[in-house]
């Protein structure tokens, strides 16, 4: 407990009997320390508001229904609120009996009229009186029950796990910012599966998070060990504890289920249909599919597991022969073609339902956008680096390529955001380690290939930092290159210059030489 909340208190305590309850007697009987401190008063709040002002403090009231009086200094807090007297019945109002235990502020007798210290001994999670009442009251407290479980390590009483799951419903008449920051404090747990778990134990991913739902039993490839839901599970447990990476990782292969497809041959007549291209009762996707329309085709490609009639295209070619059918490939792979654009997709629509972005803000980790490019290129790292995960790649033109690779997830348009290249090497790192199939060499040469990504990302940002526009202004000024030009021709030397292994000084005959490059690509375009 800080000094001033301390001073507060004592000088409370001598006007009116003064009770501490909530996280602050919880975490001291825990031996855990509290930033917080609650307490109650058996006064009017006008008057106790009076007093602080007088002893020089700036409270403010916050709430509507149930008003709070709260001092605030250098980060520390106290919430004050006001009661009738009686403990018990304060106690009977409050969520779970660990948290319904007083503290006399003056002789420091604990008082304990609902049995929660021993509770917590049991460990064991119990909601105050009549858990229906409670979770009516304030459904928000079915998340807390979710939260204090996993945080404290402790069993949820069976009658309070079973209001908690018949009233789950209650929460879809809450503030989306409460909701979400109370999910924001599971998911930042040190055992996030652990919370998740127990909200799809609950009911609540079906109810509020179908799309995670879902991923349960949906087998993967053969280099995958587990499945999507639990792999899911365990690239959350290997992110940091950052709320950004942890509904990175939660919301990463949000896709898999839309695009879970087959290996299959399909053979007919590709026909063009107001909707798309179709072979018989096949809906094609591909590219440039024009070309075939009219044609007899053979289509080697991959048959959505939940839209069975839609086949996307590997490779198509003319079938001379006209044969029409469908076959499964013998022993054909499991795909999930495009799935990182469509766990984007999912990923947006789930943040239109809640408030992250609130939250997010609040931790200066980069907002919604920076989260959906995270899960959007959550694969680029895998597939650009494919060839020296092999161990096939050309060590000659490594620290070119990896000073690209950074470069371009680290420069946003207008910044270099070495964070941001840091968030998402960390998300790889917790993809590559959620239960892939993997031998000891694969990881040694992953390690070292993300160390060295990470020490290229320092070197460019100090790179950029370094970068002199004198020049380039004088030789814009002479050739007069202006406007769109001129941003673009700057964008284009920014990337030669950052990208270069070797440092390249900005001289006139360089520019010279880079201008004309420019103006030769413009053509080409």
């Amino acid at each position: 407990m800080d000094s001033f909340q301390e001073e507060i208190i004592e000088k409370i305590s001598a006007i009116a009997p003064f009770y501490i309850v909530g996280g602050t007697v919880r975490d001291q009987l825990l031996n855990r320390s509290s930033k917080d401190v609650d307490g109650i008063i058996p006064m009017d709040l006008d008057e106790v508001e009076k007093y602080l002002l007088e002893w020089g403090y700036h409270p403010l009231k916050i709430g509507a229904k149930h008003q709070t009086l709260s001092v605030f200094r250098r980060g520390e807090r106290i919430d004050i609120n006001s009661f009738g007297g009686d403990l018990k019945v304060d106690a009977l109002r409050r969520d779970f009996t660990i948290n319904a235990i007083f503290q006399d502020a003056r002789t420091g007798e604990l008082i304990d009229p609902l049995q929660g210290r021993k509770d917590l001994e049991n460990k064991l999670l119990r909601a105050c009186g009549n858990p229906r009442e409670r979770f009516i009251e304030d459904p928000v407290r079915i998340l807390r029950l979710v939260r204090f479980s996993v945080q404290y390590g402790m069993e949820i009483e069976e009658e309070t796990f079973r209001a908690a799951q018949s009233l789950l419903a209650g929460l879809r008449n809450v503030a989306s910012e409460r909701t979400s920051e109370e999910l924001s404090r599971i998911l930042t747990l040190d055992d996030p599966a652990a919370g998740i778990r127990l909200l799809d134990e609950l009911g609540y991913l079906t109810l509020f998070l179908p799309e995670l739902a879902r991923l349960q039993g949906l087998a993967q490839n053969r280099y995958h060990t587990k499945d999507a839901w639990e792999h899911t599970l365990q690239v959350l447990a290997n992110t940091p504890s950052q709320l950004i990476l942890r509904l990175a990782g939660l919301f990463h292969d949000l896709g898999k289920w839309e695009v879970a497809s087959r290996e299959c041959y399909v053979w007919g007549k590709c026909c063009a249909e107001d909707h798309g291209y179709y072979i018989g009762e096949f809906q094609i996707l591909g590219r440039q599919l024009h070309r075939y329309h009219g044609d007899y085709v053979e289509v080697h490609g991959t048959r959505l597991d939940h839209y069975p009639q839609i086949i996307q295209v590997k490779r198509i070619r003319r079938d001379p022969s006209c044969r029409r059918g469908f076959e499964w490939v013998r022993d054909g792979k499991r795909h999930f073609l495009g799935h990182e654009k469509e766990s984007g997709r999912l990923a947006r629509r789930i943040l239109s339902r809640f408030r992250f972005s609130m939250v997010l803000g609040k931790e200066g980790e980069g907002g919604e956008k920076d989260l959906v490019w995270l899960v959007e290129n959550h694969m680029s790292g895998t597939l650009n680096f494919l060839s020296e995960l092999r161990g096939e790649g050309n060590t000659m033109l490594l620290n070119h390529k990896m000073r690209g690779f950074v470069w371009e997830k680290g420069w946003d348009g207008r910044s270099y955001r070495l964070e941001r290249v840091c968030q998402f090497l960390e998300l790889w790192r917790a993809d590559f380690y959620g239960g892939k199939k993997r031998e000891p060499r694969e990881e040694k040469i992953f390690n070292e290939l993300l160390g060295k990504l990470q020490d290229t990302s320092c070197a460019v940002q100090k790179r950029h930092q370094e970068l002199v526009w004198d020049e380039l202004e004088k030789f814009a000024q002479e050739h007069k290159i202006k406007g769109r030009e001129w941003g673009d021709f700057k964008e284009s030397l920014r990337r030669a210059l950052v990208v270069s292994v070797d440092w390249i000084p900005l001289t006139m005959e360089f520019l010279e030489k880079e201008y004309k490059h420019f103006k030769g690509k413009e053509k080409r375009y």
